[in-house]
């Protein structure tokens, strides 16, 4: 019989995609009581892989928050600087130029999709109505 800690370990394992020989290897477990248990514990498998990938994507959506807030910040200094450039004796293509392509990467970062393939998820997954994972 197989101790809490190893089917824990089992399940950690198997939902971040380690082979069935790697994780016999690891936990000293025989690879058909490893099939044998990824059976019994496909629900817990496939709920351990939903909340990796969820996790996954509110650390994504974070980091793409930062960086339009970064690109934000730089936009405010280009304009800014535009503001207090005088035309007459300063040239502020560069600082157009910049506010450019400041603007056109802050769209592309609001307007990227993201997008998680449907295989990666198993059809249980897929039937669980309480299962939802979502981007804003």
């Amino acid at each position: 019989m197989v101790k809490t800690e190893e089917k824990d370990k089992f399940i950690e394992l198997r939902a971040a995609g380690l082979s069935f020989d790697s994780i016999a290897k690891q936990l000293n477990i025989s690879k058909p009581t490893l099939l044998k248990m990824a059976k019994d514990f496909q629900a817990d498998i496939e709920r351990l892989k939903f909340i990796n990938l969820e996790s996954l994507a509110e650390r994504y959506k974070v980091l793409r928050a930062e960086r339009l807030a970064g690109l934000g910040r730089l936009l405010g200094q280009v304009d800014t600087a535009l503001e207090a450039a005088d035309f007459d004796r300063l040239s502020p293509e560069k600082l157009i130029d910049l506010k450019m392509k400041l603007t056109d990467k802050m769209h592309s970062l609001i307007t990227e999709p993201f997008s998680i393939e449907k295989n990666c998820l198993s059809e249980l997954v897929a039937s669980e109505s309480d299962f939802e994972l979502k981007i804003d």
